[in-house]
């Protein structure tokens, strides 16, 4: 296998409104009619005219208006019903990108508001619990840990009746000394809340600790209570044994299925894999792949990271149309940093696997991501069983997007 062709592109391509996103865009200009907020206005005009996006705007400068929007310094620039920005008004070119990529700001691994972690209480999750709890006090993220529940006769403490009550009662106990144990190692101090969510000063006590922690028995085979929690979390967090196979129940083929079925980006970290931040991200692309929102996510994500994208394809040699893919994806996506370009490979190898581990091997790859495309790719490498060997032969982090699907 070889790598035959590598292009950084860091130059911004003019959008011409037949992109994904670039439909009829609905921008509010909150301010005070004032010198502030007619720059803004002017500058929103000129956005969409150098995007030619079609846009309607409103200002807005009704004091109970403003109120209700949250807002608290202008002026301040609502688009799609988010406040994107307030207290300064940006470049035209500025206006622009945030216009172009305002999907982005509905999407899950985008807003990072709550990081769930799913334990079994073993070694394995222990060390995900941990990396997840990096991750979420890096994003000034909640973090709920969860627990599935399958059988009421789970446990090591028996229970005092056959209730399930009882049961939750007991696992929740031990869950709690498991998340207490996990991060009384990383030097954090766990009390398990005294309140149900929800319920009055239960945000006080949520406050001792940053990030916020909380965690949550639920019930039902684990890959299907996972699937339906992940429907109210943003990003997932589950182990993978890494060296030595699969591991058992919970991150076995469990595992497997919620990559394939989850409704938000899922996130595998193996029992050796430590948090060290996220340098260099590999996007595993089989051209389709390479839609504007998954990439989008996954350059925002990176960049929370100071890190550098790398967007690797891995095929036979002899692969037609390559350079019309390439000219598309430096149209596309050529809106990098200067200073950190992205990076595109293409590797020739029938071995997708090897042809990626090689890759992270030599370019020191911190995060893997692969992208489901409506799970035609995803599924593709499943019915390969390239899943079982690339969470079974390294201990690189491993993220699956899903494309559409993982939006709020």
């Amino acid at each position: 296998m070889k790598e035959i062709a590598t292009i950084a592109s860091a130059d911004s391509a003019a959008c011409t409104g037949n992109c994904q996103g670039c439909g009829k865009i609905h921008i509010k200009i909150l301010g005070a009619h004032d010198g502030s907020s007619r720059l803004l206005a002017e500058r929103v005009h000129l956005a969409l005219a150098s995007t030619g996006i079609e846009g309607k705007v409103l200002e807005i400068a009704d004091p109970i208006a403003l109120q209700a929007y949250g807002v608290s310094v202008l002026p301040a620039l609502m688009i799609e019903g988010k406040v994107i920005l307030q207290g300064f008004i940006p470049e035209v070119a500025e206006i622009a990108r945030l216009m172009k990529n305002k999907d982005l700001f509905n999407s899950k691994l985008f807003q990072l508001r709550t990081l769930s972690v799913a334990v079994d209480m073993s070694d394995v999750s222990a060390n995900a619990l941990g990396f997840a709890w990096k991750i979420a006090h890096k994003m000034d993220s909640n973090l709920e840990i969860v627990y599935a529940m399958d059988s009421i006769f789970e446990g090591t403490v028996p229970s005092a009746s056959g209730f399930l009550s009882s049961y939750t009662k007991t696992m929740q106990s031990e869950l709690d000394t498991f998340i207490g144990e996990t991060m009384g190692k990383l030097g954090v101090e766990y009390k398990p809340p005294t309140r149900f969510a929800g319920e009055p000063g239960d945000l006080d006590e949520a406050k001792k600790a940053l990030p916020n922690i909380a965690s949550k028995v639920i019930y039902g085979a684990p890959d299907v209570a996972l699937t339906e929690y992940s429907k109210r979390t943003d990003l997932l967090v589950m182990g993978a044994t890494g060296r030595g196979g699969l591991g058992k129940k919970l991150f076995g083929s469990v595992s497997i299925e919620v990559s394939r079925s989850a409704h938000c980006p899922v996130l595998f970290v193996s029992k050796e894999a430590e948090f060290n931040g996220f340098a260099n991200v590999l996007y595993a692309s089989d051209f389709d792949s390479l839609n504007p929102l998954s990439v989008q996510q996954t350059v925002s994500f990176t960049k929370r990271f100071d890190g550098q994208v790398h967007f690797v394809h891995v095929g036979p040699g002899g692969e037609r149309d390559l350079d019309q893919q390439r000219e598309r994806f430096e149209a596309s996506f050529g809106d990098a940093d200067h200073g950190k370009p992205f990076i595109f490979s293409k590797m020739v190898s029938d071995d997708i696997v090897g042809a990626l581990y090689e890759y992270a091997f030599y370019h020191r790859i911190d995060l893997m991501v692969f992208v489901t495309h409506h799970r035609a790719f995803w599924d593709n490498i499943l019915h390969k069983s390239v899943t079982n060997e690339v969470l079974a032969s390294s201990d690189i982090p491993i993220l699956v997007i899903h494309s559409d699907d993982d939006m709020l």
